[in-house]
């Protein structure tokens, strides 16, 4: 019998999956792109995708520190430490510096790695437990943030594949 973990595990790598066939082969002018002035590029909404999974796995859930940090993934990608994609101005995203698709997909693999290992060691009974999302000001429960990564996630993949598919046509 499959535990609770199994459909978000197989959801969460389904879309980092499809996410990497994705991007693969895209430009740099292409990952930069931007439908319009108000619009997230490609790129900065891989990054973004990274700093959600790392972000609510190690410092909301677990209430340690983010790889981001940890493993000085700012100083690698040449950002702020304090930067996370949360309410970006328009301008923000147009300064995203333009770094390289695989190492912001390294990181990605590290945070995702990171958040299917904080799966692995919950409980059924820590699914309801209430954590607090400092940059939420708010409690929620594990559950909850479970669901939302995978909504969130999902959303921003199709945003992706949308840029994508705008440039380049389908990619099935």
């Amino acid at each position: 019998m499959a535990s609770f973990r199994t459909p978000i595990k197989s959801g969460l790598n389904e879309y980092y999956s499809k996410l990497k066939e994705t991007v693969n082969g895209l430009t740099p002018e292409e990952l930069l792109w931007q439908p319009g002035p108000d619009s997230n590029h490609i790129l900065w909404t891989v990054w973004h995708m990274a700093r959600v999974a790392d972000r609510w796995a190690n410092s909301t859930v677990l209430g340690g520190e983010e790889l981001w940090t940890r493993d000085d993934w700012a100083t690698k990608l040449g950002m702020p430490e304090d930067r996370y994609g949360r309410g970006e101005t328009p301008d923000q995203v147009r300064d995203f510096p333009s770094v390289d698709i695989a190492l912001v997909l390294e990181y990605f693999n590290a945070a995702q790695h990171s958040l299917l290992g904080m799966i692995d060691a919950l409980e059924k009974a820590d699914l309801e437990r209430d954590v607090y999302a400092e940059y939420r000001d708010e409690s929620l429960n594990i559950a909850w943030i479970l669901g939302h990564i995978l909504a969130e996630e999902s959303q921003h993949l199709g945003q992706i594949a949308y840029i994508r598919g705008m440039q380049r046509g389908f990619n099935g």
